[in-house]
């Protein structure tokens, strides 16, 4: 009987661990939109630490999408200043793009900032 406990008792302090560990890294869920244009835009959807990029393009009634997916990884930089690192699928390449990363609420919309770009939260 106190063997069950007692591996019962670890099995809970481990997944305990798991929870604290996990809970470290920053990330982000959802889909923002950076919307120039109905026909020009660039949507990004955040799941789990993939990211797909759909980016809309057009002109004159043709619009083109591209669909690009990759991984994210959010690391600080310094004190509340973080940045976001992308690993892009291209052509059976990877491509890594760094660029500053932060988030907020502004009349109860939910946005981030790219670079220096702000995209708001549409899902």
């Amino acid at each position: 009987m106190k063997r069950i406990i007692s591996t019962l008792l670890v099995c809970v302090l481990l997944l305990g661990c798991v929870f604290t560990l996990a809970s470290c890294g920053k990330t982000v869920s959802g889909k923002y939109e950076l919307k120039l244009t109905d026909s020009n835009k660039t949507v990004y959807d955040f799941s789990m630490g993939k990211v797909t990029r759909t980016t809309t393009s057009g002109i004159a009634g043709y619009t083109k999408d591209t669909v690009t997916e990759g991984k994210y990884k959010i690391n600080e930089v310094e004190n509340d200043k973080f940045e976001i690192t992308f690993t892009w699928e291209v052509d059976g390449k990877e491509e890594i793009e760094t660029v500053s990363f932060s988030e907020g609420e502004e009349n109860g919309v939910k946005y981030i900032k790219l670079g220096g770009f702000q995209l708001n939260k549409v899902d």
